[in-house]
């Protein structure tokens, strides 16, 4: 069929199009009759192609709006016979003063499929976002409360270190008998060393524990422990007793104070004013005396259970006698810990010159000659460990 002003070249077109007039199909090419998926003979000329086209009256309602209204470019659904729904983009051009009418039809199913993928995927996209900034905002509240609590914790602590340090402090100038030095630092804010010094009547008692762990727990028990020594070497001296009982009752009051969950090593000594030296170790490292004498480092220890954990137990001291000038180094583990970059731990031989009397070298300077050692031995100011020690001197002369 010949149709009056339309070029039939469009017939070879591969992109579907028809030519309608107001009631019926005119022509059909090969891509619109493949798109629609419909017979020639079901198409052209017949009365009720937009039904059989659109499927429904409403679909064909809006072509037809479409065809004599606003001609503007439109995206319409397609029920096809087959039963498939095709979303085409329809574009429409007037033939022969209004009588034909040129469509051309574009297939977008795809792209519009495309598109709803894209739009569920965006959607997500923006539900996760969203529930990530709800998270993110609460994390930040979290953040702000735990930095809160940060600030308050580090402040009590610095306040309980602040005690800690208070309640170790000794006025060491005090004690005659001996002549002694001492130093005390912790890992972290709070320490679980502890020590205490007394002495009456020229009897002089002392003491270095070391409570298992670290922190505000093993602080506790060391301020405790502290107290406990205190009150021991008081009544030790009063009641003319020896350590060996006192370790007993500190250990059976340890012992409920800790209901065995927390121990304490400890080197105990008793030197009276002649220069016997009563002590003992409890899961201690041992002491060392240095003689003035001989100018040699011997470490001395008793082989006995740490305290608070077992009970009851038998404690044993033992005596050896000082002499003018012996020195006597009393210390936590770590000093034997500290490490040097290749893993060779400190030993005691090594500051035994340090330690040596000297009539220029008081126990202040050695001491820190011991601490100046230790730091240079590991390279580094950090401690492994808490640290404490304490280097004692029978006066020569005997006073």
């Amino acid at each position: 069929m010949e149709l009056p002003g339309v070029d039939q070249l469009w017939q070879l077109s591969p992109a579907a199009q028809l030519i309608i007039d107001r009631e019926f199909v005119r022509e059909a090419n090969a891509a619109a009759l493949t798109m629609l998926g419909m017979r020639r003979e079901d198409l052209i000329d017949a009365s009720d192609w937009s039904e059989r086209l659109f499927g429904d009256l409403e679909q064909s309602y809006r072509f037809s709006r479409f065809l004599y209204g606003d001609r503007r470019q439109k995206h319409l659904d397609l029920h096809l016979r087959r039963g498939a729904l095709r979303h085409v983009r329809v574009f429409c051009t007037t033939l022969e003063e209004g009588e034909l009418f040129h469509l051309a039809l574009q297939d977008i199913t795809d792209l519009l499929e495309d598109a709803q993928v894209y739009q569920a995927g965006y959607d997500e996209f923006l539900k996760v976002t969203t529930e990530l900034e709800k998270a993110l905002k609460v994390i930040e509240r979290q953040n702000e409360l735990l930095e809160r609590q940060k600030h308050t914790l580090e402040s009590e602590l610095s306040i309980a270190h602040n005690v800690q340090v208070q309640l170790v402090a000794e006025e060491f100038s005090r004690f005659t008998t001996v002549r002694i030095a001492g130093h005390y630092a912790t890992m972290a804010d709070l320490g679980g060393d502890t020590w205490e010094f007394y002495e009456e009547d020229g009897e002089f008692y002392g003491v270095i524990g070391d409570v298992m762990g670290h922190g505000v727990a093993a602080s506790l028990i060391g301020i405790a422990a502290k107290t406990l020594f205190k009150q021991g070497f008081a009544e030790t001296a009063r009641n003319k007793t020896d350590l060996a009982r006192l370790t007993g009752s500190l250990n059976k009051e340890l012992n409920e104070i800790t209901r065995g969950n927390y121990y304490v090593t400890a080197c105990m000594l008793h030197i009276s004013p002649n220069g016997r030296m009563e002590y003992l170790t409890c899961g201690h490292p041992p002491f060392f005396i240095v003689r003035r004498k001989a100018g040699l480092g011997e470490q001395v220890f008793t082989s006995q259970p740490m305290l608070g954990i077992f009970h009851p137990v038998e404690f044993v001291s033992e005596v050896v006698q000082l002499h003018p000038g012996d020195r006597v180094l009393m210390y936590t583990d770590c000093l034997l810990e500290s490490m040097d970059p290749s893993g060779n731990p400190l030993k005691l031989e090594e500051v035994t010159d340090m330690i040596r009397y000297a009539p220029n070298v008081n126990v202040e300077e050695a001491l820190q000659r011991v601490l100046e050692f230790r730091r240079a031995h590991a390279q580094t100011a950090e401690l492994p460990d808490d640290l404490a020690l304490a280097l004692l001197e029978l006066p020569p002369g005997g006073g």
